[in-house]
């Protein structure tokens, strides 16, 4: 089948994608479904981002690296890991379309990395099942499906080294939102929970799970880098060897519980007893998970990402090197976040500007910071007692 294609710039490197063709009143998501080969340029977010996670990562590892994404599309990314991040040796793509795979050969030859860039015709699973042994596992494996990337957790922590990493997209965000709690539940083994912060359950959802498919291997996956954007939450995950750094892990995996009527939340541990009655205002609490109960990020990795940029083309990326800025910040704050807006609506008086509903709390005594996941959000280690008085006093609401 012959389509049309052009060439686009991405980073350091020079790609051939599908061209879209004038659609009759055609969604422009919908149009880039239906091309031969898919490739979304709203994702360039997600690939900037592996571009530096995988930059850091190379640098610890001090030695040649071996990255793999089964199911590469175009091959972009592939083309900019092997064009971008020094110390790849090989990167090696998968994809079960025919077209996709000839499309990524193609890109390999225009951006000159054909000796460095292999492409499978291959399910992603049974590509990382041909690298399950010593010698052949991999340093980066980058999971990024259309939906869940729940099947293939499994063959990707099996096919990763021990000091490897895994990065993962989801855009599946219906069920991790709530909308479709059996669905999460399916794919995730957890429930989730539908509150003002459902992107950040839904991190920890995914993380979670991928955390008990590491267990299983006595291999222990941490959070170095996790945020969530647009349509999709994405993670990137150190994975280390042995037994008692498996259990350890599973310490920081618990349940959420959340009450609807004050907005009052607290974690447990994998142990769930005792009363689920809220400590608050006594109403019945929902309970979500079990999931991530742990960071979201690691902040000496967030640092060396900053610092990475400014050797990288990523560093022009304004939105991610921001998001960085605010996902390291958040590390040692609590689970779940708050929305100003509806914590003024509670207290009946005016919204206040971000900046001052920080330093109403902080000036109460509690700490408090921004996220990543709301413009109008804010993490504390105030209780929601606190938090409302906090803003109360600086409304003059007595």
């Amino acid at each position: 089948m012959v389509y049309p294609k052009e060439i686009v710039e991405e980073g350091e490197a020079r790609v051939m994608v599908p061209r879209l063709l004038p659609g009759e009143g055609e969604p422009l998501e919908r149009a880039r479904s239906h091309t031969p080969v898919f490739y979304n340029p709203v994702m360039r977010l997600n690939r900037d981002s592996s571009v530096l996670c995988l930059g850091v990562h190379a640098r610890r590892l001090s030695r040649p690296v071996v990255a793999c994404e089964p199911m590469c599309g175009s091959g972009v990314r592939g083309m900019r890991l092997a064009l971008e991040v020094e110390g790849v040796d090989s990167v090696i793509l998968g994809d079960l379309n025919p077209r996709a795979v000839e499309l990524a050969e193609e890109n390999a030859r225009l951006n000159g990395v054909q000796d460095r860039v292999s492409v499978r015709l291959m399910e992603a699973n049974m590509l990382l099942a041909l690298r399950d042994r010593p010698r052949r596992r991999l340093d980066y494996i980058d999971i990024d499906p259309y939906g869940t990337p729940a099947p293939f957790l499994d063959s990707a922590v099996r096919a990763s080294r021990r000091d490897g990493m895994i990065a993962l997209t989801a855009t599946d965000m219906a069920p991790l939102c709530g909308v479709n709690p059996r669905a999460c539940l399916r794919n995730y083994g957890g429930r989730p929970l539908r509150t003002e912060y459902c992107h950040e359950v839904a991190i920890r959802l995914v993380a979670g799970a991928l955390v008990r498919a590491a267990v299983k291997h006595e291999n222990a996956a941490r959070l170095v880098f996790s945020y969530s954007a647009d349509h999709y939450v994405r993670l990137y995950a150190s994975i280390r060897g042995g037994a008692r750094r498996a259990d350890r892990s599973l310490e920081e995996m618990g349940y959420l519980l959340h009450c609807f009527r004050c907005s009052h939340r607290r974690t447990v541990g994998l142990d769930l007893k005792g009363p689920l009655d809220c400590e608050v205002c006594g109403a019945h609490m929902s309970v979500g998970g079990p999931l991530w109960l742990g960071d979201l990020a690691d902040s000496s990795f967030c640092g060396e990402m900053l610092e990475a940029s400014e050797r990288s083309v990523v560093g022009s990326n304004r939105r991610l090197m921001e998001m960085v800025r605010l996902v390291r910040g958040e590390v040692g704050q609590p689970v779940g976040f708050h929305r100003i807006d509806k914590l003024c609506s509670m207290i009946g008086v005016a919204s206040m500007p971000t900046e001052e509903a920080l330093d109403a709390i902080r000036d109460a005594g509690r700490g408090a910071v921004r996220t990543h996941f709301d413009r109008r959000g804010l993490k504390t280690d105030a209780s929601i007692t606190e938090l409302l008085e906090a803003l109360r006093c600086a409304k003059g609401a007595g």
